[in-house]
């Protein structure tokens, strides 16, 4: 407030004056009535001047109002001073609209009067109102949003020293929410989100925040769960009301939900803290198999971060190329044992681990992305290990990642053609699952088949073990898990098993291979039933990529010597008592 003083000479002056102002502008007496009114003010509370002159405060807005109004008109009267308030008014047709008001004392013909300039900020606040909603809130969904979800996080972590409360952070990630965009298009998608988003409202009590952290990923703080709340109860509410079917516009959408929770007691976590601890739970409930919650632990935190380092130590192995190496395990035909490809197997020499097999670092490979960069590195040193030996093929596994990367088939074609390597020496094996869970996988498995590489079903009979997959898909081998071939000695059922697919292979063109073969007697066996190839530690176990080199040098030479190796040469027998690896036919 600053001291100012206005004196003017007769009311119709002030009156003049007044009217030519674009502000609204009204002038009251000591006891709150209206005394003069401007054109802009009429237009602004929209009534006439005949109807507000001689008007009190009470006469034309609530009551809340007029305490606020005749609080700031009576500290302008009493002390001289000129004071700007922002208020609120009620227009005449009960509209609200927030305005700042300058209120200035003046004396006319020896009475104090006070003249109220207004601004109508209106559309400002409500602007600034839509901008704080947007930095706080999800536009899609309407849910309060990340920084909003940390603002209450940290208002509940600093209540909590003095009410000695509880709290909990769930995260939530949908399951398969990327097929409902693949197949019904991204505004189903979005359709579905708000759905899902509905339906965690009526999950959580008013006192809890649901958030949408952004793309298919939830968070719900739950507050005070010590007054008789089960977080691990919510957390099934929660999975249950994911796994209902969606009713989109473009039909219906089936999902899951995996879900992480953290519990804190006060001084257990900050909120940084509190962030991480539930996404690792969220990550284990992912590992786990989905559709499923997991609760934070100590343990967990030392699985998740033992995890997080070898994957940030595989990413340095990629970049260096130390440790990294490949094995080779030969195929061999059943007829014969003539030796017709070697399968590329990956290997981790870590510094701190010691040997690592494929199960130790794959599946952090596919969960990082690592695994694009390391089956490219496989593909080509394959490639050029064996390109010098054209009688025998390569085969190398495919992942779900690799085969769901766009352009991916043009990039190992590229390999293909910048290694030399025939496109006909090449085998991909991939899993059931990963062709039928996978909607790209079959078109981009014809494409490399167009183009001359062969496709083999790797493992059959471990997914959804039906004999009909085998004549929709598009493939040239199939690889008989080695649990079928373990049980062939006294099950029967494996028996009939690999007899039937033999059978269904022959009328399709389609040979088949046996895995894991390891006693005579089940060499004997895959024979008999029909296997066209066979592999597995009788034969040969994996080779470095040395021995290999060395085997197919030996075997060369004997075809050099004597036109074929003799049978039963045991010159290459890696030190063991098993039967010695045949020859590489001309």
């Amino acid at each position: 407030m600053t001291q100012d003083h206005l004196r003017v000479g007769r009311i119709e002056d002030l009156q003049s004056l007044i009217d030519v102002m674009p502000n609204p502008v009204i002038v009251k007496s000591r006891d709150h009535r209206i005394v003069l009114i401007n054109r802009s003010a009429c237009a602004l509370f929209g009534y006439s001047r005949e109807v507000v002159v001689g008007f009190s405060d009470h006469d034309l807005f609530p009551a809340e109002q007029v305490a606020v109004f005749e609080a700031a008109d009576n500290r302008v009267f009493d002390s001289g001073l000129v004071d700007e308030i922002e208020e609120q008014i009620t227009d005449a047709t009960g509209n609200t609209r927030t305005v700042i008001t300058r209120k200035q004392r003046v004396r006319l013909n020896g009475q104090d009067l006070l003249v109220a300039v207004i601004t109508d900020i209106t559309a400002y606040r409500e602007a600034e109102a839509h901008n704080r909603y947007l930095a706080f809130h999800d536009v899609l969904t309407g849910l309060p949003n990340r920084a909003l979800l940390n603002e209450r996080i940290d208002q509940i972590l600093l209540r909590m020293p003095r009410t000695r409360a509880k709290c909990a952070l769930i995260y939530v990630d949908l399951d398969r929410f990327k097929e409902v965009n693949d197949t019904f298009g991204h505004q189903a998608g979005d359709e579905l989100i708000r759905q899902f988003a509905s339906r965690l409202g009526t999950i959580v009590r008013a006192s809890d925040t649901a958030a949408r952290l952004g793309g298919d990923e939830f968070a719900i703080l739950l507050q005070d769960t010590a007054e008789g709340l089960c977080p691990a109860e919510v957390c099934q509410r929660i999975l249950d009301a994911a796994a209902r079917p969606f009713t989109l516009s473009e039909g219906q959408a089936h999902v899951s939900a995996s879900i992480g929770l953290i519990e804190c007691e006060s001084g257990g976590a900050t909120r940084v803290e509190l962030h991480q601890r539930a996404d690792m739970a969220l990550y284990q409930a992912k590992r786990d198999g989905r559709a499923c919650f997991r609760i934070f632990t100590a343990a967990l935190d030392r699985r998740i971060r033992d995890r997080r380092l070898l994957e940030s130590e595989l990413r340095h192995a990629l970049v260096t190329g130390d440790g990294l190496k490949i094995d080779y395990q030969p195929l061999f035909e059943t007829r014969g044992e003539r030796l017709v490809a070697f399968e590329a197997l990956v290997r981790w020499e870590h510094p701190r681990l010691g040997l690592l097999q494929p199960a130790d670092f794959l599946d952090i490979a596919e969960e990082s992305g690592l695994i694009i960069p390391l089956g490219d590195w496989v593909l080509e040193r394959g490639c050029r290990t064996l390109s010098g030996w054209p009688e025998v093929s390569l085969a190398v596994n495919v992942s779900p990642g690799q085969l769901s990367k766009d352009g991916w088939v043009e990039h190992v074609l590229e390999i293909l053609q910048n290694t030399g390597f025939d496109l006909s020496r090449l085998q991909l094996e991939v899993t059931e699952h990963t062709i039928l869970d996978l909607p790209v996988a079959v078109e981009k498995l014809r494409q490399f088949r167009s183009a001359g590489i062969k496709i083999v079903l790797d493992d059959f009979g471990t997914g959804y073990s039906s004999l009909s997959h085998l004549q929709k898909l598009a493939i040239d081998k199939v690889k008989i898990d080695r649990s079928f071939v373990q049980d062939l000695v006294n099950e029967r059922e494996s028996k009939a098993i690999i007899r039937a697919v033999t059978r269904l292979g022959r009328s399709l063109g389609v040979s088949v291979t046996a895995e894991g073969v390891e006693t005579e007697q089940q060499r004997s066996f895959v024979r008999a039933l029909g296997c066209e190839e066979m592999q597995g530690f009788l034969l040969s176990k994996p080779l470095s990529e040395a021995d290999t080199i060395d085997l197919l040098e030996h075997l060369a030479r004997q075809v050099v010597r004597t036109g074929t190796p003799e049978p039963g040469d045991k010159s290459f027998e890696q030190g063991t008592s098993q039967p010695s690896l045949r020859w590489l036919g001309q």
